[in-house]
């Protein structure tokens, strides 16, 4: 009879340089594995809602970047020894390449995963901003 939480990301735009990509939510009882955030290995990303990956296509992310996990009905993130950070209400949990400790997630939160980069003639590879949406639990 555990509960399970809902935690929905939403696209924050703030700029052109947003990614951009359609809202994901998942439910996530205490106990459950994490989601793993990160950029697809070999194939395109695909956010099948009963899957505990989520990817974006942004070579600004590492392949394992972050986790999100539940815990006594409270959402967490870390990140885990990315080299282009995570960012949780403008500040890096970690330096590159360290795995940060745990933050807690609040309705609201707005999470950046990596830095734009752009190099020379290349294409900008664009940051992913998120805001956080924590909603009712579920029997």
């Amino acid at each position: 009879n555990h509960l399970a939480h809902r935690i929905c990301l939403v696209p924050h735009i703030d700029s052109n340089n947003t990614f951009h990509f359609e809202p994901i939510s998942r439910h996530l009882r205490d106990g459950d594995n994490p989601i793993h955030v990160g950029r697809p290995t070999n194939r395109p990303a695909v956010n099948a809602r009963f899957t505990n990956k989520i990817s974006f296509d942004s070579k600004v992310l590492s392949r394992f970047h972050a986790e999100i996990w539940s815990d006594n009905g409270k959402f967490y993130i870390k990140d885990t020894k990315s080299s282009s950070g995570t960012f949780l209400n403008d500040r890096r949990l970690s330096p590159a390449g360290s795995e940060s400790a745990p933050h807690q997630l609040k309705h609201g939160d707005i999470v950046q995963f990596g830095v734009n980069y752009k190099g020379g003639t290349e294409d900008i590879w664009k940051s992913v901003k998120i805001r956080i949406e924590v909603g009712r639990d579920l029997q």
